[in-house]
């Protein structure tokens, strides 16, 4: 039987192959018509697409439309293992229940190491989806910091961990972050309107060795997990009772769990509401993975963890309006300035 190869191209994604990738997981589907909608191209391809089905496709309740993702840009070559990671989610973790997620109708990687995926079209949820602009309350963070709790715990310490990468994952070793954190990028960034970052960090290099630095301390952890490595608040979907959701697992990786925590908590929420309660709150996930069978973890080792990855997140003074909106940039670095300081990250990391 030959390979099953995912498309390389927008024009391959045809009825023929949908009904091949939906038949795998909804044996006799066939689909009847497929229609390409709106297409967005950023860090991946995704297509909405218009469906219709034979009877057994009906009969599955598969759903009229859902999002056809893959990496088909020209820069997808230098980022294809973070396409592999979202199939691999989709494929084994997603059905799992960890964590709110789009439901994954097929999730697929081929000999040649393209990947693709079928997704839900959360719209059919009439979901809202996440801004910077609108900070998470604090319940609604404390119900966030459960679900990564259980995504954490799954893997925790396992030898399945490998799969996934070194730790840090391809944030570390495609060197896309420290690509954009040359000297001339953080020199713009302490030129705009209200930008205050740590002496420590006034230049380009001393970012980048704060960034490598927490690396080196992510690469000996012996509190490694299953992180989403992604968790800011454009990745996040609210349905119609406020309960919270995760989209985006391309960056799914192995790195210590502080990583998803801080990223979460500080990118999505108001600075005064974490500066005078984030350490409730991490306490809360803390005791969260414990009930789930991870160890005791002593508390000024985790708030010393915590308070590091404080640094992943000054990468917001430099991410290029290409990639996200200006406003939505200076919202989440003026968040990350705050807390730099208010962690002392030079400190914690032994600048």
């Amino acid at each position: 039987m030959p390979e099953f190869k995912m498309p390389t191209a927008l024009d391959q994604v045809t009825a023929e192959w949908l009904t091949e990738a939906l038949s795998r997981r909804y044996p006799g589907t066939v689909v009847t018509s497929a229609v390409p909608g709106l297409t967005i191209r950023a860090t991946g391809t995704k297509q909405r697409l218009m469906l219709d089905y034979n009877d057994a496709g009906h009969e599955h309740r598969l759903p009229p439309t859902m999002w056809f993702k893959s990496g088909l840009e020209e820069h997808s070559d230098h980022v294809r293992t973070s396409h592999a990671r979202e199939s691999l989610f989709y494929a084994e973790i997603e059905p799992l229940g960890l964590l709110n997620a789009p439901h994954g109708y097929f999730a697929g990687t081929d000999a040649d190491g393209n990947s693709a995926q079928l997704i839900e079209d959360l719209l059919g949820r009439n979901a809202r989806f996440g801004a910077a602009t609108r900070a998470v309350p604090l319940a609604v963070a404390k119900a966030t910091l459960g679900m990564l709790a259980r995504l954490h715990a799954h893997w925790w310490g396992a030898p399945e961990l490998a799969r996934l990468g070194p730790p840090g994952g391809s944030l570390a070793t495609d060197g896309i972050v420290i690509r954009i954190m040359t000297d001339a990028a953080w020199d713009d960034a302490l030129r705009r309107e209200g930008a205050v970052l740590p002496p420590e960090f006034q230049t380009g290099a001393q970012a980048r060795a704060g960034m490598e630095k927490l690396w080196a301390y992510d690469r000996t952890s012996d509190a490694l997990c299953m992180v989403h490595g992604d968790a800011h608040p454009g990745n996040m979907f609210f349905e119609q009772d406020g309960a919270p959701g995760f989209l985006d697992y391309q960056r799914v990786m192995q790195c210590d769990w502080a990583h998803d925590v801080n990223y979460f908590l500080i990118a999505s929420c108001d600075s005064d509401d974490m500066a005078a309660h984030e350490r409730d709150l991490l306490e809360g996930y803390l005791q969260e993975r414990e009930a789930l069978g991870v160890p005791l973890m002593d508390r000024d080792e985790a708030w010393l963890s915590y308070r590091r990855h404080t640094m992943y997140g000054l990468v917001w003074n430099v991410v290029p309006p290409a990639m996200q909106t200006e406003e939505t940039c200076l919202t989440i670095s003026r968040r990350f300035n705050a807390a730099a300081a208010r962690h002392d990250v030079a400190r914690a990391l032994d600048l």
